[in-house]
């Protein structure tokens, strides 16, 4: 008979490991990484694999996202075995081996592993490669940075560059990022250095994933600095299919404003759909009409008018107007030392506030000066009944403000507007607009880098282990994206409608994977050890009935979490 005065209780966290494990082994990733990995020969093999090292800091970036000084502490709470770790190799963690794993990943080819690891993705997710989509974003760092030298030619230079995370002020790298529109699956990154811009990316990027695809029959969709000649001829020279928005900056804009305000237009309704931030209000509508003059490379040009943007505009147009007018307003009540004395000076103040809210086509401000009669005192003290005044001649500065209703009505004709550029002969009006009004799902992929897998706060030196953690969280990011694919695609295919993952058992018809991953995050298993180390009893916290469903869905072994 045991004697209980001597068994300990062991408790250790089992949360999503066994949901990660399962993903990161449908990708095969720790034998990629272990081929394309080259470690320095030390006379000794490493006590624990740099491959097995990288797939638990994609599974901390998933679930934890702690830095690495604090990730032995992390893991140590965790069953070792669910992340094929022996308890000898446990105590090996330390923020120095993880250092060196990063420099390892460095100098491996990394371009060729996340090209093995994407092919391995699309054949084991049957992921759809017709359209893809690309987008940059920006990784903003606060430190100095001051010796990137030595990895000049090799690392991403942290730098001052267009910050769009509103911090100009802080250096940052640029980072590029292709999803396919099968899912949002992330299938090519790259990281450039902080003062790239994206007109210098697309015609490289667009090459690499012709490797990627093996043939250039797929649609590139990306934002206005696509729209440059040389790339786009590029593109459609190598038989490839773009779209991408016109920018306001081209005179094919400019063109077709001024033949909108000559001509009727025949708008087509090309596309309806509820309003996904009002559960109750008008539809959004677009209309589409295709210029019947082309681009100056040749290219088809596609109008659009959008009802929601059209209120915006119209919105944006007057609230400009309406600060503007009051702004200036208040240049008129200055009074005392601060009140104008001179034309010009009022005039420039005027023209400031005109330029700073774009109105100055909308409002035309005329400064007079203005004359009137006073009376002033003689002499100093206070008035009385012997005062005595002159009569002065008293100048005021006034603003004269006239609404120019020809230039707003004319404006107002383009209100909702915006064109999409295409070599495409063959998409109609709403099949350009449909693969276009994809490119949200991109921006919500480099959110997600950003809020939920927490990107931003970098705790590392060295550019080259920055370069190799943003890899790591690509991988990530990829594991995240098929979580949440696989989840929607088979209750979609189960004909499950929602799952009751929101607080108080609310519905959720298209879970996330920080919601689905957040369900097991406190799930535990215990065991019962006596001082010999023999296990007298284990048992698990029990799982609800909706993280059994998504097990199932996820085609996740259950016996991890004691579920026989």
């Amino acid at each position: 008979m045991a004697d209980f005065r001597n068994i300990r209780l062991q408790s250790l966290q089992v949360g999503a490991v066994p949901i990660v494990a399962r993903f990161l082994e449908r990708l095969d990733l720790e034998r990629i990484l272990h081929t394309h990995l080259a470690p320095k020969t030390l006379g000794r093999p490493a006590r624990v694999p740099p491959a097995r090292v990288l797939a638990v800091l994609v599974t901390n970036v998933l679930l934890s996202r702690r830095p690495l000084y604090a990730i032995p502490a992390w893991l140590r709470r965790y069953v070792p075995g669910h992340f094929r770790l022996t308890s000898e190799q446990l105590s090996c963690f330390n923020d120095d081996r993880l250092g060196r794993t990063l420099d390892l990943l460095f100098e491996a080819e990394q371009a060729s592993l996340v090209t093995s690891l994407v092919l391995r993705a699309i054949d084991k997710f049957d992921v759809q490669l017709s359209q893809l989509h690309n987008d940059s974003t920006t990784v903003t760092f606060c430190g100095a940075y001051r010796h990137q030298e030595a990895d000049r030619d090799r690392a991403p230079w942290i730098t001052f560059g267009f910050n769009k995370d509103h911090r100009p002020d802080l250096k940052q790298l640029v980072y590029e990022l292709t999803i396919s529109a099968d899912g949002a699956v992330p299938l090519h990154f790259k990281t450039h250095d902080g003062n790239v811009t994206d007109d210098q990316t697309h015609r490289n990027t667009w090459s690499v994933l012709r490797d990627l695809v093996g043939h250039p029959d797929f649609c590139y969709v990306a934002d206005s600095k696509l729209c440059v000649s040389d790339t786009l001829k590029f593109i459609a020279g190598q038989g490839g299919t773009f779209i991408t928005v016109l920018p306001r900056t081209r005179a094919e804009d400019g063109w077709f404003k001024r033949y909108l305000c000559a001509n009727v237009i025949d708008w087509q309704e090309v596309r309806r759909g509820p309003d996904p931030r009002k559960r109750s209000g008008e539809d959004i509508v677009y209309h589409g009409f295709e210029s019947p003059q082309h681009s100056k490379e040749g290219f088809r040009i596609l109008w659009y008018k959008s009802s929601q943007k059209l209120q915006q505009d119209q919105c944006r147009r007057f609230e400009r107007i309406a600060t503007a007018r009051r702004k200036i307003d208040a240049l008129g009540m200055r009074s005392g030392r601060h009140a104008f004395r001179c034309e010009d000076k009022a005039r420039q103040a005027a023209g400031e506030i005109l330029e700073k809210y774009a109105a100055g086509r909308y409002l035309k401000v005329r400064v007079e000066t203005r004359e009137q009669d006073g009376h002033q005192q003689i002499g100093p003290g206070r008035p009385g009944p012997d005062t005595r005044y002159r009569r002065v001649v008293i100048r005021t500065v006034v603003f004269v403000i006239h609404e120019d209703a020809e230039a707003i009505t004319a404006d107002a004709l383009a209100d909702g507007l915006f064109p999409l550029i295409t070599n495409s002969k063959s998409l109609t009006l709403a099949e350009a607009l449909n693969k276009y009004k994809y490119q949200p799902f991109l921006e919500k992929r480099n959110e997600q880098l950003k809020s939920v897998l927490d990107v931003a706060p970098v705790f590392l030196k060295r550019p080259a282990r920055v370069a190799s953690l943003l890899l790591v969280y690509f991988i990530s990011l990829l594991v995240y994206a098929l979580i949440e694919r696989e989840v929607r695609r088979q209750m979609k295919r189960r004909e499950i409608s929602s799952l009751q993952l929101y607080p108080e058992e609310r519905p959720c018809r298209r879970p996330t994977a920080d919601l689905v991953l957040s369900l097991f995050a406190e799930h535990r298993r215990h065991r019962l050890i006596d001082a010999d180390g023999h296990v007298h009893r284990t048992y698990y916290d029990p799982l609800p009935t909706e993280a059994l469903t998504l097990l199932d869905l996820l085609g996740v072994d259950p016996t991890p979490y004691g579920v026989a």
